[in-house]
């Protein structure tokens, strides 16, 4: 016994010794790239098609060690390669960067022009929903109103997980990533999410572009801006505006504009934009407004005015 005693002096003596070696800092690896590095030509390529010029393909030729970061007029991408299909006309921005070991690093923004409009890039279905169609606009508001009522959804805002997104949400693809969750609160009991009140309206038209207006009603504010889609991955990229929300949420967001359509129907909508857990205290998830259109809203009026009428 004596000298298994020993023996475990000694193994707790020599842990000590060694812990007490071991560096308490840990840092990360130097950023062996630089803003100015990140040139086009050099850095990465924007070109058009030979044959669609409405079709445009960014590369990166960075070395694979670094992963490529885009900022384009669809979205976010982490792909090496990415193709945007850009129905209409007009000067466009796309910024490029990589995330190196000691962190991210991005160039200068660049552009590229689309000349003429190509309509079958917004011939899909989710251009229909959402604007009513060419030379069409459609207007949408939160399923939430002064009286605190959510006509369709059980309330203004429901919460998934980061790999959520219309293919999981639809049951039709896997999550993007592990963290998958929901949680649809209904707003008579949890309603702390936002006050009940007139949030305003938000409009999206193809009258010359894809506009979009949104009159921010609770947080006295009005936008006008414009949006693309992309149908594949189900997104939006609105620049100038952002999806009606509550005050609540204003500040815990960083990129309002990056913008995940989890479901759309002819009637009800719903958008999803990524919470930020350094502004919000919170762990990251898609927070995710519920929206109904306009004529849905009316029909339901005029129903509850004629069934009133006839009591």
């Amino acid at each position: 016994m004596k000298k298994i005693f020993t023996y475990a002096i000694c193994f707790f003596a020599a842990m000590v010794f060694f812990g007490a070696c071991s560096p308490e800092n840990y840092t990360l690896g130097d950023i062996d790239v630089t803003s100015a590095q990140l040139e086009k030509g050099k850095a990465f390529t924007v070109e058009h098609d030979a044959s669609n010029p409405n079709i445009v393909y960014l590369t990166s030729l960075m070395d694979s060690k670094y992963t490529p970061l885009w900022e384009h007029p669809q979205g976010r991408s982490q792909e090496k390669k990415v193709t945007l299909k850009m129905p209409f006309p007009g000067e466009y921005t796309v910024k490029f960067g990589v995330e190196t070991r000691g962190g991210i690093v991005y160039g200068e923004p660049v552009t590229f022009k689309i000349d003429q409009m190509y309509a079958e890039f917004i011939s899909d279905e989710t251009w229909t929903l959402l604007t009513g169609g060419a030379g069409e606009e459609k207007t949408w508001y939160l399923d939430l109103d002064a009286e605190g009522i959510s006509r369709y959804f059980k309330g203004p805002m429901y919460f998934y997980g980061t790999g959520d997104w219309w293919g999981s949400i639809n049951k039709t693809a896997a999550p993007l990533n592990s963290d998958s969750w929901s949680w649809e609160p209904d707003w008579k009991g949890n309603s702390w999410l936002m006050p009940a009140g007139d949030y305003g309206s938000m409009t999206f038209d193809l009258k010359g572009g894809a506009n979009i207006n949104v009159n921010h009603a609770m947080l006295g504010k009005v936008q006008k801006g414009t949006f693309n889609i992309d149908t594949e991955k189900k997104t939006i990229r609105m620049t100038g505006a952002s999806p009606l929300h509550g005050k609540p949420q204003d500040g815990i967001v960083v990129d309002w504009g990056d913008v995940r359509i989890m479901s759309l129907t002819e009637n009800t909508m719903q958008l999803a934009v990524l919470r930020d857990p350094v502004l919000s205290n919170d762990g990251a998830a898609m927070l995710t407004f519920n929206f109904i259109s306009k004529a849905y809203k009316e029909s339901l009026t005029e129903n509850a005015s004629d069934t009133n009428k006839t009591k």
